[in-house]
């Protein structure tokens, strides 16, 4: 059950046209949902703690591990209290349509509330998902059935295959990688994809906020406040945050409950600080490597325990 509602409330927005109002810093599925480092029960906890702790949008994945298991044992008694997103990375109809069906299985639903194409890389992959017998069949099918009710994407690799995505479909929503370290790529989310967004009433979620512990140095951000709080000032609905620990979880929650827009000149200042670690903070995008360079980056809990 929720806790006390005397307590201060985590900070709610409007999630683009999806009629649904979330809180500015939701629970990803990645951190320990995605790995087998913990018993279920401790994962189950985790899920747990952030709904009493008003958390109300929840993110996970077929690819991550057994997270979508942890949710389905979790969210017995308030599934219909929360908004709960998953995805296909199958970039046919066939394909999405069995991840779908062994989705709703594994998390003991039997509907979702945002279903979304996984990890858009190039305009190649916009051409197959959006072709005839395409994954954005299958999305527009199970949206027409009532077993999703919303349509989005996800990508953190270029914004450009993810901007012609948006305008071949009027989706409700997008995931894209959003954190202080990202003005300082050409080109930036913040600077070309957030404004279409924006234009197009996506609800927009942002990721990578941590990128994984990277985001941190002793020469650069040294602070969970910094990061999530630059995230958090920015045009967007929601961060979703994967947690290694519900200590974790509790002091992201603190931040957020706690949250006061930051001035232009706040945020420029962060960006500074990330300005000299870019690589480790943008990893997951190819120019710098992708996910198969995290081994050269050095200790990602360098400065402080957040991974995620």
């Amino acid at each position: 059950m929720r806790l006390n509602e005397d307590i201060d409330q985590i900070p709610q927005r409007p999630l683009g046209k999806t009629r649904t109002k979330v809180g500015i810093l939701s629970l990803g599925g990645q951190g320990a949902l995605e790995t087998h480092r913990g018993r279920q029960d401790d994962m189950v906890n985790i899920i747990n703690r952030a709904y009493e702790l008003g958390i109300n949008y929840f993110d996970t994945s077929p690819v991550y591990g057994p997270s979508e298991d942890y949710y389905g044992n979790a969210m017995k008694g308030w599934r219909n209290n929360v908004f709960l997103a998953s995805k296909t990375h199958d970039r046919s109809y066939d394909g999405s349509m069995r991840l779908i069906e062994k989705s709703l299985k594994r998390l003991k639903t039997d509907y979702i509330d945002l279903w979304q194409i996984h990890h858009i890389e190039n305009i190649g992959e916009v051409n197959e998902v959006t072709s005839q017998g395409g994954a954005l069949e299958a999305l527009v099918e199970m949206k027409e059935q009532g077993v999703v009710k919303n349509l989005g994407f996800t990508g953190h690799e270029h914004p450009k295959p993810l901007i012609e995505l948006a305008n071949r479909f009027d989706f409700d929503t997008a995931l894209i990688p959003l954190n202080a370290a990202d003005k300082h790529v050409d080109p930036s989310f913040i600077k070309t994809f957030i404004p279409v967004a924006n234009r197009r009433k996506l609800g927009i979620i942002g990721m990578k906020v941590f990128a994984q512990g990277y985001i941190f140095h002793p020469k650069g951000i040294t602070t969970a406040w910094e990061t999530l709080s630059y995230s958090m000032s920015l045009p967007i609905s929601t961060i979703i945050v994967g947690c290694d620990n519900i200590a974790q979880l509790e002091e992201n929650v603190a931040i957020a409950r706690s949250f006061k827009p930051l001035t232009s000149s706040q945020m420029q200042h962060i960006e500074g600080k990330s300005k000299g670690y870019v690589k480790r903070s943008q990893f997951f995008r190819s120019k710098f490597g992708g996910y198969d360079s995290r081994d050269d980056l050095g200790d990602p809990h360098t400065v402080v325990g957040h991974k995620p």
